[in-house]
Order: C-alpha cells, then sequence, then structure tokens
C-alpha cells in the first residue's frame, strides 16, 4: 500500500489494479472505502478500457469481434485495468505515479496507460494518460468510480441542465434523452444508477462535507447511490463515453497510432 499526503490531505493506493483504497481530509474519510474488498465497490478504481457494461461483452472494430469476459448478467462490466498489477514509475510524498500497458486477447491494441495521483491542502487529482503505440487505431471509453462519503443525505448541483440518459433495459441506454435538473440529491423513493451527459464542474454536497468534482474530456457521468454506497455515499463517476460505447460508438475515444490523450479528474473538499 503506497500513501502520499500533504496539507490535510492523505490517500492510500493500492498497486493492484491502481485502486485508491482511502481519501482522508484532515483526518476523515471523504472516499468510501471498500466494505466488502470489491474494487468497484468503495474507494475508486480505474474503469480501464472503458466505463459501465458492454452489453454481451463483445464488440467489433475495424471488421472484426472481440469478447471481453462477462459477469453473471452476460454482460461485461468496467474493463479489466482494475485486476492487474500496475508498476509505480515514480513516487513521492505527495504524489504517486504507476503505469501498464493494456494489450491482451480481447483488447489486442498497444495502449500504454499512465496514472498519476497527487493531493495538495485540500485537492486530490487522478490523470491517466494514453499512449497508443501500435500501427492500428484504438477503442477507448474509460471512467473513474470515487465514492463520496456524504452521510445520510447528497446532494448534486451543476451550472446547466444535464441531460439524462433514458434506458431500453435495465442496464443499457435506448439512445434517448431528456433534460434533467440542474439540482438533484437523494431520494426516498428509489436509487440511482443513471447516466448524464454533461461537461463542466459538479458541485457534491452532504452532511459534513462539500466536494467540487473537475473533470478533463469526460462528457459524460455516472450517479449511483444503491447497495454498495452503504446508504452514506454516492458514486459520481466521470466517464468519456455513454454506457456501452464499444458496440454503439456514442462518444467513443478512438485513439489514433502515436496519439497521447489525456483523461481524468480532480476533487477539492471542504467542511461545512
Amino acid at each position: 500500500m503506497i500513501t502520499i499526503e500533504h496539507g490535510s490531505m492523505m490517500a492510500q493506493i493500492d498497486s493492484r489494479g491502481c485502486h485508491v483504497n482511502r481519501v482522508q481530509f484532515k483526518g476523515n474519510d471523504v472516499i468510501k472505502p471498500t466494505g466488502d474488498g470489491h474494487m468497484t465497490h468503495g474507494g475508486c478504481a480505474p474503469l480501464i478500457p472503458y466505463a459501465n457494461r458492454i452489453e454481451y461483452g463483445t464488440y467489433e472494430w475495424n471488421g472484426k469481434e472481440y469478447n471481453f469476459p462477462k459477469d453473471r448478467d452476460g454482460n461485461s462490466i468496467h474493463g479489466y485495468a482494475k485486476e492487474l498489477i500496475w508498476n509505480v514509475e515514480e513516487r513521492d510524498t505527495d504524489s504517486v505515479t504507476m503505469t501498464q500497458n493494456l494489450s491482451n486477447e480481447s483488447y489486442p491494441f498497444d495502449v500504454d496507460v499512465q496514472i498519476h495521483i497527487c493531493v495538495d491542502e485540500n485537492r486530490f487529482c487522478e490523470l491517466a494518460t494514453f499512449t497508443n503505440r501500435g500501427e492500428v487505431s484504438a477503442p477507448l471509453s474509460p471512467g473513474f468510480h470515487p465514492y463520496f462519503l456524504t452521510g445520510s443525505n447528497w446532494e448534486v448541483y451543476l451550472h446547466r441542465r444535464p441531460l439524462k440518459s433514458l434506458k431500453k433495459d435495465k442496464y443499457f441506454p435506448s439512445g434517448n434523452y431528456s433534460e434533467y435538473y440542474r439540482h438533484f440529491g437523494k431520494s426516498d423513493v428509489h436509487t440511482y444508477d443513471d447516466c448524464f451527459k454533461y461537461e463542466g464542474n459538479i458541485q457534491i454536497k452532504g452532511d459534513y462535507f462539500t466536494y467540487v468534482l473537475e473533470t478533463t474530456n469526460s462528457g459524460y457521468f455516472m450517479v449511483y447511490d444503491g447497495k454498495y454506497s452503504d446508504g452514506r455515499s454516492v458514486a459520481v463517476e466521470p466517464m468519456k463515453s455513454e454506457v456501452n460505447a464499444f458496440r454503439t460508438g456514442t462518444g467513443l475515444k478512438e485513439l489514433l497510432p502515436n496519439e497521447v490523450w489525456p483523461f481524468g479528474y480532480s476533487f477539492t473538499v471542504n467542511s461545512l
């Protein structure tokens, strides 16, 4: 486990999965640790090379079909980078940089990714930089999965109305959108597991802290406060693309040969 700290901020990162296990502000958890050890049930996992689900786990690229490992529901979810052992390239008291090559049978593209994680007085930052070292383009739809600790209530504030992705079934988008609220929060009648099309800062307000989330090259975000939020957090997940983008192409990033492309997020935290 790698610990980095600066001022009021501290973070712990595991080289397995480049997983952020814990972030604290003034000695208090602000990112909810996982309760069961599952990478996407707490902390913050890198969702690489794709975030959320791919229907049936299959996709086509340049006329060839590829298959990702499937979950119990018959789909593939949240990529595989969270299962790999990452290489620690650089480490300082307040930052760490880890690297990984993504090429495998399911994703036969020579793509390197470097993730730089750092903390400041009241800020946490995580930036992934992708480099295509191959001779063909590669599909990408990355995301991150931070669980913001909020206490029993949470509220989200946006600069403008987002577009809520309408679903064709439990998991997958229909391709249609509807305007949603600039301000919404925890509900007594339903839980969130929803995708929104939106670019800009996001403010998250809980019982004890407020967070301002900023993103780099993120056109969508998920909001999740279901079972794994433990009733005391909300996952606000920046994503490059729409759910199932490897199949639909909606928002998908095509990484060209020799292209270098950044994607990430940061947040500042303040006490109420």
